[in-house]
């Protein structure tokens, strides 16, 4: 039976912590990074009085999805928002419809509304705006989508920066520690076995 030597070992659990505390963080930075474009409709639009329709999306399905208007920066305190809202498949049913008629109060999201889409199925959002909407120079997007999956997800950041900081970072430094004294040793080897001038 083979003999391991100690040094051996010890680098390959170094490498095997690296390994495990690196993971989770990629795979939850991942994650992240997707749920950024799991959206199937994002766009701008102009809060004027009247109707305004989204393009067709297709939504994924798998529970409800939310219904946002979200400003790239904060309107004034005190911003009205009148409007009524539909969510209209593609064969002209209405899937559900809300209405919103609220101060922003200094928020830039507001939630109109949720609904449970059919997989597949194409749709499009209508919004009949009541009265124009005071921006102050802030533009809005309406959003569908999950309902904030960064959310929860960020949630776990921490705890994985964390686990990756002690469980990688040991790792790391057990591996940098022998390659450091491996490398120490070959030049005293490389100095013993250099021939005399």
């Amino acid at each position: 039976m083979k003999k391991w030597p100690w040094r051996i070992i010890l680098v390959g659990i170094g490498w095997f912590l690296l390994v495990v505390g690196i993971v989770p963080g990629a795979y939850l930075l991942m994650r992240l990074g997707s749920s950024h474009s799991s959206k199937p409709l994002s766009v701008p639009v102009s809060l004027k009085q009247g109707q305004f329709v989204t393009p067709f999306f297709t939504a994924g399905g798998g529970g409800d999805y939310v219904i946002d208007l979200t400003w790239d920066a904060f309107p004034a305190r005190q911003t009205a928002v009148d409007l009524d809202w539909k969510v209209i498949s593609d064969n002209g049913s209405v899937v559900q419809q809300g209405v919103f008629n609220n101060l922003l109060r200094g928020a830039n999201t507001i939630r109109l509304g949720t609904y449970q889409p059919t997989p597949g199925q194409r749709a499009q959002v209508l919004l009949n705006v009541h009265g124009d909407v005071d921006q102050g120079g802030a533009h809005a997007t309406l959003n569908v989508g999950p309902p904030e999956p960064a959310i929860g997800l960020s949630y776990d950041l921490p705890f994985t920066a964390k686990w990756t900081f002690l469980v990688g970072g040991a790792g790391f430094l057990l591996v940098l520690s022998f390659a450091i004294a491996g490398g120490v040793r070959r030049r005293k080897v490389d100095r013993l076995l250099k021939p005399a001038r």
